[in-house]
């Protein structure tokens, strides 16, 4: 049975596994979707701010929501609403594991629907050192309990 809004745990941390990246992986993802030198080869990235391969933002970020989407697949998502704000504390680099943790911030029920409400979930990614390395939030529509329904 399907999680809905009112089940949500808010506040509560839960695990969404971890996600390492080869230096093959930053490529592949960079050459199609951000080739930004520091994402296309160790020598490219030599001179910038970040001395060495280092993987894409929207890369993390997509890895991160992988996770974070396969960890909550027993809730009632109907759609998703907006990406919230992404920011990047660290690069991530390859061959690193990398944890994924979330938390639901928030859940109400929606003005125009009563089936439905807008649920918030905050993502954060840490390294090895428990350093955070980046933190983003997704928005969903989630379904709700109808009374009589």
């Amino acid at each position: 049975m399907k999680r809905m809004l009112d089940d949500l745990p808010l506040g509560e941390t839960f695990s969404c596994g971890s996600f390492a990246l080869t230096g093959e992986d930053i490529v592949d993802f960079a050459t199609r979707f951000d080739p930004q030198p520091w994402h296309l080869s160790d020598a490219l990235a030599a001179p910038t701010y970040f001395e060495t391969l280092c993987a894409s933002g929207v890369h993390t970020q997509a890895m991160a929501i992988g996770l974070m989407v396969r960890a909550i697949g027993d809730v009632d998502v109907v759609a998703g609403g907006s990406l919230n704000q992404a920011v990047f504390h660290t690069p991530v680099r390859p061959d690193t594991a990398y944890a994924v943790q979330a938390v639901w911030t928030e859940a109400r029920p929606s003005s125009r629907n009563p089936a439905r409400g807008v649920a918030t979930i905050d993502i954060t990614v840490t390294c090895p050192e428990g350093r955070v390395v980046m933190q983003s939030g997704v928005t969903y529509i989630v379904g709700r309990r109808v009374p009589g329904g």
